[in-house]
């Protein structure tokens, strides 16, 4: 048997094809997009900027502390105190229990009072409500918040 290079069967194939690349940017521009609205919840937290002109010094600015809420699943209210100076260990970490699974508002009412008669300089509150919360509960709670002047509140994501 001979073959020739002009025969059919004997010639060399084209190695051009195409490659749909749509499909591919499509799917990766999706993962980037989830990946930068994802990455906004991962962390939390605040930090003070000033900026200097000229020669101008940049001022030091004191962190006045934190409460961190924490909402459970019986209706129990736990208030962790953070970075405040001269308190006591029976109020960096105190925990209102519910009654019958609801929230007892008078008791962390008298808490809220109690805590920012005695240091007003806190204003920082982060609320985390756990998937059970109700939303009412939040808000009331933050009203008790604002209502003694504990303004600066934010709400941790599930």
């Amino acid at each position: 048997m001979h073959f020739s290079g002009k025969s059919g069967s004997g010639r060399k194939k084209q190695m051009n094809f195409e490659l749909n690349l749509i499909p591919f940017i499509d799917v990766l521009s999706t993962c980037i997009c989830f990946l930068l609205m994802t990455a906004v919840f991962i962390n939390l937290g605040s930090f003070h900027v000033s900026q200097a002109v000229g020669s101008e010094k940049q001022e030091k600015v004191e962190v006045k502390g934190s409460v961190t809420v924490s909402m459970g699943g019986q209706g129990d209210v736990r208030f962790e105190v953070k970075d405040v100076k001269g308190i006591g260990q029976d109020l960096k970490l105190v925990t209102v229990r519910g009654n019958g699974g609801k929230i007892n508002f008078d008791k962390t009412e008298e808490w809220i009072k109690s805590f920012a008669s005695r240091f007003a300089d806190v204003k920082t509150v982060l609320l985390m409500p756990n998937p059970t919360s109700k939303y009412d509960d939040m808000i009331q709670l933050m009203a008790q918040f604002k209502k003694n002047q504990l303004d600066q509140i934010g709400v941790a994501p599930l």
